[in-house]
This record gives C-alpha cells, sequence and structure tokens, in this order.
C-alpha cells in the first residue's frame, strides 16, 4: 500500500470525501496495509525491512501526479524503479476498493486541500516557465553553432518549495563560449518567488504569480548585464485536457535605472502532449515566446520545437532538448536548448533507474 496514497489526488478529486467510501478505505486498510504501515500511517515499528514505508501524513507526495502511484499499486515498486518490498496490488483490488483505500489515506493528511495535486504537475519546457511549485535542479544550456556569432550560456537553478504553494529560485546564469566581443562569465543571478493563487483538479488548471529580481552582477562591459536590478512581476498558467497540456507565462521586466535598461514584456505559450503516461512518457512540444520593448516599440518573436523524456523509471530525472526559430527579427539565427532535470523531491537521483 506504499504508493496508493498520492492516487487520493485522482481518485478524490479533491472532494469532500463520502464518510461511507472513507469507512469502507479504513477496513481495507486494516486489513491489507497496516501490517507494513501502521494504523497511524507513519509506519509500523514493528515491521522488519530495509526500506521505510511512506508516512501518509507527509502532504509533500501531494506533488505526484495519481498515474504514478496508480501503476505502483498495480504492478510493484520495481515498475517505476523502486524496492520490489512494495508488492502489486492490481489483482487483490477492484477500482472502487482502491479508491475507498485512499480516499481513507488522505485523512492521514488533513491539510491535502491546500496543497495543488500532483496531476496539475506539467511537464516542464525549455521557454514557458511552469505555474507548479517545485522541488527540482535544473542545468540548461543555450548554445549558437555560428561562426559568426557562436555563444554557449549556461543557467543552473533550484527551485525549493515552502508550504502547500510557496516556491522560491535560485538562478546563476552563466556564458562560457562567445564571439563578436561579448565576454563570457557569470551573468545577472536571479532571485524568483512563486504563489499558487488557484487550482482546479477536475479543470485541470492552476494559476500562479510570481515575483523576480536580477541582481547587477555581470559585467556591462562585457555584455553579461544590465547594470542594474531588474524586477519581474509575472503570471503563469497550466491547462490540461488529458495529455493534450497549454501553458503559458507574462513577464514584466521593470529596471530601477531605465538609463541602462529598458522596460520589457515578455511572453511565452506552449501546447505540449505526453504520448503516454505523462510521468515517463516522451513529450513533444511547440512554445511561442518573445518579448516587446516599451521604448523602441520593438516586438521580436519566435518559435521553440522541442521533445523530453524521463531518463528513469521513476520519472525524476528529466531531459529536453530542442530548437529555437527566430520569426522577427529573421536575421536572428537558430540556437539549440536543452536541460537536464533533477526532481528532489521525488528522491535522490540515483533511485528510480
Amino acid at each position: 500500500m506504499l504508493a496508493l496514497f498520492p492516487a487520493i489526488l485522482a481518485v478524490c478529486a479533491w472532494a469532500t470525501a463520502d464518510p461511507v467510501r472513507i469507512a469502507k478505505g479504513r477496513e481495507i486498510y486494516g486489513m491489507a496495509c497496516a501490517a507494513c504501515h501502521g494504523q497511524d500511517g507513519a509506519g509500523n515499528p514493528e515491521w522488519e525491512s530495509a526500506v521505510r514505508p511512506v508516512s501518509f501524513a507527509d502532504c509533500g507526495t501531494t506533488a505526484e501526479p495519481a498515474e504514478q502511484w496508480e501503476t505502483i499499486a498495480k504492478k510493484g515498486g520495481p515498475a517505476r524503479g523502486l524496492s520490489s518490498v512494495m508488492p502489486a496490488f492490481g489483482e487483490a483490488f477492484t477500482p472502487d476498493e482502491i479508491g475507498a483505500v485512499v480516499a481513507y489515506l488522505r485523512t492521514f493528511c488533513p491539510p491535502a486541500d491546500e496543497y495543488p495535486p500532483g496531476d496539475l504537475n506539467f511537464r516542464r519546457l525549455l521557454v514557458t516557465g511552469k505555474a507548479f511549485p517545485e522541488e527540482e535542479v535544473v542545468l540548461s544550456v543555450a548554445h549558437r553553432p555560428h561562426r559568426s556569432a557562436r555563444q554557449t550560456e549556461l543557467e543552473v537553478s533550484y527551485e525549493k518549495r515552502i508550504g502547500p504553494r510557496f516556491q522560491y529560485e535560485i538562478t546563476l546564469p552563466f556564458r562560457t563560449q562567445a564571439s563578436g566581443g561579448d565576454g563570457r562569465g557569470l551573468a545577472d543571478v536571479e532571485l524568483e518567488g512563486k504563489q499558487v493563487l488557484h487550482f482546479d483538479l477536475r479543470r485541470l488548471e492552476i494559476l500562479s504569480a510570481g515575483l523576480g529580481v536580477a541582481l547587477p552582477t555581470g559585467s556591462e562591459s562585457k555584455s553579461l548585464g544590465a547594470g542594474t536590478v531588474t524586477f519581474s512581476p509575472f503570471l503563469a498558467y497550466g491547462k490540461g485536457w488529458g495529455g493534450t497540456l497549454l501553458q503559458a507565462k507574462v513577464e514584466a521586466r521593470l529596471p530601477v535605472d531605465r538609463d541602462r535598461a529598458d522596460r520589457e514584456v515578455e511572453y511565452a505559450v506552449a501546447l505540449s502532449r505526453a504520448l503516454g503516461p505523462r510521468t515517463i512518457a516522451w513529450t513533444p512540444a511547440v512554445e511561442l515566446a518573445g518579448a516587446w520593448n516599451e521604448r523602441t516599440k520593438r516586438h521580436e518573436y519566435g518559435a521553440v520545437i522541442e521533445v523530453s523524456k524521463p531518463l528513469n523509471k521513476l520519472g525524476h530525472v528529466i531531459a529536453s532538448i530542442g530548437v529555437a526559430v527566430p520569426i522577427r527579427p529573421r536575421e536572428e539565427r537558430y540556437r539549440i536548448q536543452a536541460y537536464l532535470l533533477w526532481d528532489f523531491g521525488d528522491g535522490p537521483f540515483w533511485q528510480g533507474w
């Protein structure tokens, strides 16, 4: 029963639990689950095993999509690269019985309704920001391969969730290769806070707002920074229709010193499609991203064509690669973009292979 708790997110749909269903789930839990997981859901201290059962009172597990845990419940831990101590229950319970059990398991975490469910944790894109609060480390790279304008930029981002709906992020950008007079080194460091404003599991939608701050850590003379603090309020939105996902973000760039940098509005909107279970599927996507400069009235935009895929069975180590193609201005050159992501909230990097 280790894997069943987060499946509450889909089966119960964050609705008020049916007392009859809860009673049925309590009965099944007592017969099939309590021996390992304990009557309080925190794990039976008398159960001898090298694997510690998950605590059903830990609301952090709500970040997992229901498909992940339903698969483990039906096929056992090895189906997602986890321990065989977690057996398969696909033939032991009917869908209604599993629904009753997970409805009961949800009662171990009283504030679960405050947490956005993992079914709204859509796949990360190369450009468009996510609305879901995450716990991730992301290494991103953008490379222009053309000789006259060859350039390679790296970003290391650390994202940490606090409480049900808040996330902070620290991004360290570097330019490791440059031509045409630009320099190499650390660019402007960015700090960001994000708060979920609304989510609805039945409609598969989530809305967040946040504020970013870019610090003038990069050299202006090397074209690595703006030379001024820049504030960036933003909105991020996600919407799903089965395996088809819409994500969008709009952000204002507001420099403190307008003699050094212009105000801009940046936006990105994307459509993606999971070709199978979202946790482990290949997911192609198309993004449209652009920026409008308030002073020059110049509007630049382009498209990003990409595909992402988890590298392991657990699905918490993901790689993505794509090509950004400029539409306006046309004289710009294409660039290759990619990321490697580790969702450390799901476990150690080496787990789940």
